[in-house]
This record gives structure tokens, sequence and C-alpha cells, in this order.
């Protein structure tokens, strides 16, 4: 059940992205807190990037030399915690692609990768 909607609240804000177009250079994270574009931060191993809301949500997370992780979040199930680290090797082949989403506090971290293969098409 947690899946469906972890599945579902992806595909609801990808297609939102892919709506009102790209906002961030390749090979950065972004952080979406509504919908809506909170940071945008080049990879930098080591470095926290700290998401505080007004109803005292919080979720770190942490990059890698090649991607991210959330470190930590206020929200009660930890799905985005569990949902391990996102880099640029293994983004293809995750459930949730390069997104890691933490639905109880409407965050969504991205990583925008550089496309290398000319017959893959930019999402």
């Amino acid at each position: 059940m947690i899946l469906c909607l972890v599945v579902l609240g992806a595909g609801a804000l990808l297609g939102y992205q892919l709506q009102r177009g790209r906002q961030v250079a390749k090979d950065e994270i972004a952080v979406y807190v509504d919908g809506k574009l909170y940071a945008a931060s080049p990879l930098k191993q080591g470095k926290d990037l700290t998401v505080e809301q007004e109803d005292g949500s919080v979720n770190v997370i942490r990059m890698t030399e090649n991607g991210f992780y959330m470190k930590s979040s206020t929200c009660k199930n930890q799905d985005c915690v569990h949902q391990g680290e996102v880099t640029r090797d293994n983004w293809s082949q995750r459930l949730l692609g390069a997104h890691v989403i933490c639905l109880p506090n409407r965050v969504d971290v991205v990583l925008t990768v550089e496309n290398t293969d000319p017959d893959i098409p930019d999402v």
C-alpha cells in the first residue's frame, strides 16, 4: 500500500516537473517541496542540505560523490530514508529512478544527470 502511494506520488511529481520544464542544470540535486523548487545544488561529497518547513517537518539530504540519499526525516514511516542512495550509475535501475520522495513531508529530491547517450531522450 505504501509502495503504491510512493509510486503514484513519484509519477505525479515527475509529470508536474515535465509540464513546467527543467528548472535546474544537470549533475545537481533539486529539492521540491509541494511541487515547487526549494533548493538546487551541485553535487558536493559530504555536504548536507536541510529542508525545514513551517510545520516543523525536517528532511536532511546527504550528498555523495556521485549522488545523494535521505540521511534523516521527521516523517513517521521513514520510507524516504530507506530508499537508499541515488547515483549517476544506479538511477536508471531504481524503482523511483532519480528520485527520493518523502510523501508525508511533501519533499521530492531528484538527481539530474548528464545524458551522454544520444539514443536516450532527456526527461
